[in-house]
């Protein structure tokens, strides 16, 4: 078992970069390449929450598998120099064959959200949308590729 656990390190490449896109906002990818040998696997899972005004966005994925070649890319912007500029979430996922080798697993992504509009001097909110996407795959996995993202302001960029 020790020899299994020094060889998935060994064997797992990952990287992992997360910066501050501008002003307080959040960019962050992640590449992994991974090949598991004596029925080792890896599993990865990002998300990211955003909640500006009424409004809550949440986005991520999840990976697991014994062979994986993947790419999340995570962006949001929720500090603002002015109200013209919107708030955006994005999450990008990429999975494709490790060489010759098709990636073997599970992979899933989604999108959820709830937003709540006001009109006039009102304390309650005039109208209410709630909205969910996700897509998975399991098994050989020859191409996954997944792009999400939401954007609100008073004007879109």
């Amino acid at each position: 078992m020790k020899k299994s656990g020094i060889l998935v390190i060994a064997l797992a490449l990952l990287f992992v970069g997360v910066a501050m896109a501008d002003s307080g906002n959040i960019e962050a990818t992640k590449q992994i390449s991974f090949f598991g040998e004596n029925g080792s696997s890896i599993t990865s899972t990002d998300s990211l929450f955003l909640s500006s005004f009424s409004n809550t966005i949440n986005s991520g994925s999840t990976i697991d598998g014994s062979v994986v070649n993947s790419n999340t890319q995570t962006n949001s912007r929720f500090v603002l120099g002015s109200l013209h500029t919107p708030v955006a979430l994005n999450h990008n996922i990429r999975v494709i064959p490790l060489g010759d080798i098709p990636s073997n697993g599970k992979v899933s992504a989604y999108i959820e959200g709830t937003i709540m509009e006001g009109r006039d001097k009102s304390s309650s909110f005039f109208e209410l949308m709630e909205f969910s996407e996700r897509t998975s795959v399991d098994g050989k996995i020859f191409l996954f590729d997944k792009q999400m993202g939401w954007v609100s302001g008073l004007n879109r960029a």
